[in-house]
């Protein structure tokens, strides 16, 4: 069958839908005209849309497009923080099926999403920053691609670019504390057999992206806090330092 034709004719609906609740969410939401109406329950938010995206693996244009109304979404002005709550989980889960649970390598859409959240600088509500670290994290560790690819991704690469861009705005949006925590959960959930340290001793050219952002975290970070960080990470100080001085 006609990959176009299937496309237009199984799956765009979903896609409407997925755009008009995100309309109905925010005109729910306080200030918005059908409040009233949700408050009297007479509106509720649509649920999660989980098994109608099954078997969408293959649809690589309409992954694309998705991304992209996504990243259109978390655009400062386009939604609110009681609607993104409702939002947000359908686009991860159309998201999820769409790539067969496998987003790491999706690097042009990571770094868009990043540009998108930075708009916002300062004033970046907390929520919002807790969806996406705790579905990036969820990604990487969800992905079936070995130690190594997890670990030398687009998404670990961004996910730390996106941390150490909002650290040096200041503890507004994350502080050090939090940066250094989300540091480790993401090694976690990417390094299950302990190569995150091999990768870094040996200087790997591909992981290279990803060591410049912690060696940016580092350089920001602390003395005796960055040493506790290698330590903790399997880093001893010594091998950090020669090979830092190598690269």
């Amino acid at each position: 069958r006609n990959l176009s034709y299937e496309t237009l004719r199984n799956f765009l609906p979903l896609l409407s839908k997925l755009l008009l609740d995100v309309d109905l969410d925010k005109r729910m939401a306080v200030g918005g005209d059908l409040y009233d109406a949700a408050a009297q329950s007479l509106l509720a938010p649509s649920d999660v849309m989980d098994l109608e995206w099954n078997g969408t693996s293959s649809l690589q244009d309409l992954r694309v497009i998705v991304e992209g109304a996504f990243i259109h979404l978390m655009q400062p002005g386009n939604t609110n923080e009681v609607a993104l709550q409702s939002q947000f989980p359908r686009f991860v889960n159309a998201l999820e099926k769409l790539s067969d649970g496998n987003m790491i390598h999706e690097r042009p859409f990571f770094m868009s999403l990043s540009h998108a959240l930075l708009r916002y600088k300062t004033k970046l509500p907390h929520s919002t920053r807790d969806l996406v670290t705790n579905v990036m994290i969820k990604w990487l560790s969800m992905s079936k691609d070995s130690n190594e690819s997890r670990l030398c991704s687009a998404l670990h690469e961004c996910f730390m670019r996106l941390l150490n861009e909002w650290a040096s705005l200041g503890n507004a949006v994350l502080s050090r504390d939090l940066l250094l925590s989300l540091s480790e959960q993401a090694i976690a959930a990417a390094n299950k057999t302990d190569e995150f340290a091999s990768l870094w001793i040996k200087n790997d050219a591909h992981f290279a992206p990803v060591k410049e952002q912690y060696l940016r975290m580092l350089i920001s970070t602390p003395e005796k806090t960055a040493e506790s960080w290698k330590e903790k990470m399997g880093l001893s100080v010594e091998k950090v330092d020669v090979m830092d001085t190598t690269s």
